[in-house]
């Protein structure tokens, strides 16, 4: 354990904050004058319980107040063991020194803005300032530097307009909505998170690489898993609505063939609106769903299970970061709906660093050392608001507690960081007469939206006319949950979260593949698959067809052995055998072009189907063409037989003579036939006679055609 992590210095300013005599802030400067001392006071206004009074850490809240302190003791201490530039600060080269104090909103934004109105109202400083009484809740109430919050955009946003108007900054480790960037009507507020339509730009990458294939798999992890229809799910807030306006937008600009499709919640819907917005979603027959909630989780994905659109393994759920910790660390009764349901899930989330970042490591390491100092963990707990009220040992006092940073400590850390610095720049550089340095709002806003450094998040940069931080300079993350196999049991599982891709200078790099609800990791299709019609000629048809086919082949070569058989009888040799024989084969061939007729992609490839459209036309002209002949000769032979009979003329008719016609018309078939085939020869075609609202064939016919004939 180091001294340099110890809040001592942090402690005994709080006191002397607590007994001081004389305190004062005036309009215009947001420091308070303790005794010799400038001080920065920095309020924590973030929800440490639920709306029913329990501890409430499901993004690390309570490890969020940890970090701030930190990053409050290492300015007061000029330590750079995180932030190499704070160790200028050292020496007490700047003569601003910064307190801690933490609020409570339980969820609730009334409470937010009730505990605004008091934080930024600066008479309270005043009455001290007169005499009144310097107790625990006036401490709190003192005029703040910069104000640190809130959660939710739906609460920040109103609470950062009453800031902005008294003059107050205010930086937002969560609040996403891109609202937020309008200097109009939030003239002073900042954060350390990417707003939500940067995130959505992750989002669409990671589901459609804007090819506009369809989804048959993603070749490999890295890769975009080809969804072209998407359901974004969003509670009807400020934060919701500019999410998924975000999300429609990027799909626009990205992936101009996907299709989303919205459907809002109320921020605390009750059981029925759940149902029915869970019906209409399960109308849309999507197969992904991404959820921008803030509660509600359980009740959600068991209504998403009991429509059949969760947990069956063809269908996928994302969450928006608000999702925190609500799916790990409890244990589902193996096969229970909601064990099915968060199976093979994921968030997607702006990072405040991963391990392995030089910054984020330290950052881990410093919380850790705090949690394993028994003096320091009294302080810390000393700064949690309801003292005696919230039982906040359910969160202090179990073994997780500071030993990972949760979501919010790193953006925490480095806003407190971001807001020290400028003001520490702007003390050391100032240049008044009286040497007196008064900070005003403006001033301090406009140092920290200019200020850069490597933070535990990565390097912070902000956008100068939004005070959003610079996407380019955010790290987002794709987490899974998986099983967890050392908490689960036989008869519980627990869900452990595990980063599988990494979005960076505007491109995925996949960590570990990304184990979707059904245990696969190619992604599943976008749709369900469809039922199609496709027209084949029914068994029972084909069966009938072939049938009488081999009738007509067994009798015409029937006809034929008996021909040959009985040719030496008058009336047989009268009947002339060889066009017998003709007519014979003729039928032949026209009754085995049924066979090919029989034929379609349903039991042939297309190459058959294609080569049997070929053979039939073949198959029944030559032998129409044969028997035709047949007739036609043997009626032409009689005929001129008649003829020189009846002009008393004796005339001999040969095979030969009365086979040329029937040459000249099968040969000019053949021709026919072989020039066609060799030009625009027949092949199957499967045509769309019908579709589905997504465009899929429903019903589908194939046919023979020739290209001449489109």
């Amino acid at each position: 354990h180091t001294t340099t992590m110890k809040l001592w210095t942090l402690a005994e300013i709080s006191g002397e904050l607590a007994t001081a005599p004389q305190i004062s802030s005036t309009p215009g400067n947001n420091l308070i004058n303790l005794n010799d001392k400038s001080l920065c006071h920095l309020p924590y206004v973030f929800p440490f319980t639920d709306s029913s009074g329990s501890p409430w850490n499901a993004i690390g809240t309570y490890e969020g107040l940890a970090a701030i302190a930190l990053a409050a003791q290492h300015l007061n201490a000029g330590d750079g063991s995180i932030v190499p530039e704070v160790a200028a600060l050292a020496n007490n080269t700047c003569g601003v020194k910064f307190n801690v104090a933490a609020f409570d909103t339980a969820l609730s934004e009334s409470i937010a803005v009730d505990q605004i109105i008091q934080i930024t109202d600066r008479t309270n400083a005043q009455a001290i300032a007169n005499g009144g009484p310097a107790d625990d809740a006036n401490v709190l109430l003192r005029p703040p530097c910069v104000i640190l919050g809130a959660y939710r955009s739906a609460v920040t946003m109103p609470t950062s307009l009453i800031s902005g108007l008294r003059g107050f900054p205010q930086i937002s480790p969560m609040s996403t909505s891109p609202a937020l960037d309008d200097k109009s009507q939030y003239r002073y507020f900042a954060r350390t998170i990417p707003n939500d339509d940067d995130t959505s730009v992750p989002l669409i990458a990671r589901l459609n690489s804007g090819s506009g294939d369809d989804n048959t798999g993603a070749k490999d992890e890295s890769e975009s898993w080809g969804v072209n229809h998407l359901a974004v799910l969003y509670v009807d807030d400020a934060y919701g609505n500019a999410f998924a306006q975000g999300i429609v937008l990027a799909a626009k600009e990205m992936a101009p063939g996907m299709q989303i499709e919205t459907f809002s919640l109320a921020v605390n819907p009750d059981d029925a609106q759940i149902q029915r917005v869970i019906a209409s979603m399960a109308e849309s027959q999507y197969m992904y769903f991404f959820a921008i909630l803030a509660s509600s989780y359980d009740e959600i994905m068991t209504a998403a299970y009991n429509a059949g659109i969760a947990g069956t393994g063809k269908h996928t759920w994302l969450f928006s970061d608000g999702v925190g910790s609500e799916f790990t660390g409890r244990d589902f009764t193996v096969g229970s709906p909601l064990e099915r349901a968060y199976r093979g899930t994921g968030t997607l989330s702006a990072q405040g660093g991963m391990p392995g970042m030089k910054a984020y490591d330290a950052l881990v390491e410093g919380l850790r050392e705090l949690g394993e100092s028994v003096e320091d963990k009294e302080y810390l707990n000393s700064l949690l608001p309801n003292q005696g009220i919230t039982n906040h040992t359910d969160v202090t006092d179990s073994d997780s507690y500071l030993m990972t940073p949760g979501f919010v400590a790193p953006f925490l850390y480095d806003a407190v960081i971001s807001a020290g610095l400028s003001v520490c720049n702007l003390e050391m550089n100032h240049n008044t007469t009286d040497g007196n340095f008064a900070l005003s709002g403006g001033d301090h806003y406009d140092a920290i939206v200019a200020s850069t450094f490597e933070g535990s998040s990565g390097t912070i940069v902000f956008n100068s006319e939004t005070g959003t931080r610079n996407p380019k300079s955010a790290l987002f993350t794709l987490a899974n949950f998986v099983d967890d196999p050392d908490a689960s049991t036989s008869d519980a599982v627990q869900f452990k979260s595990q980063e599988t891709d990494v979005f960076e200078f505007g491109a995925w790099r996949s960590l570990q593949p990304f184990v979707f609800n059904n245990g696969d990791t190619i992604a599943p299709p976008d749709l369900p698959e469809t039922e199609v019609d496709r027209n084949y000629i029914p068994a029972g048809l084909r069966a009938v067809g072939l049938t009488l086919c081999g009738v007509i082949i067994v009798l015409s070569i029937g006809f034929t052995v008996w021909t040959k058989k009985k040719e030496k009888i008058r009336i047989v040799k009268a009947a002339q055998p060889i066009f017998l024989y003709i007519i014979a084969i003729g039928t032949l061939l026209m009754g085995c072009a049924v066979i090919p007729l029989s034929l379609d992609p349903g039991v042939v490839s297309m190459e058959g189907a294609s080569i049997a459209c070929v053979s039939v036309p073949w198959l029944l002209a030559c032998g129409f063409s044969m028997t035709f002949s047949a007739l036609f000769t043997k009626t032409h032979r009689i005929l001129t037989i008649m003829r020189n009979a009846a002009a008393f003329k004796r005339v001999k008719v040969t095979a030969l003579d009365v086979a040329k016609p029937m040459i000249c018309l099968l040969l000019a078939n053949i021709i026919t036939l072989s020039v066609w085939t060799g030009i625009d020869p027949r092949s199957s075609k499967t045509i769309v006679l019908q579709t589905n609202r997504f465009g899929k064939a429903t019903e589908t016919e194939s046919i023979c055609y020739c290209l001449s004939a489109q």
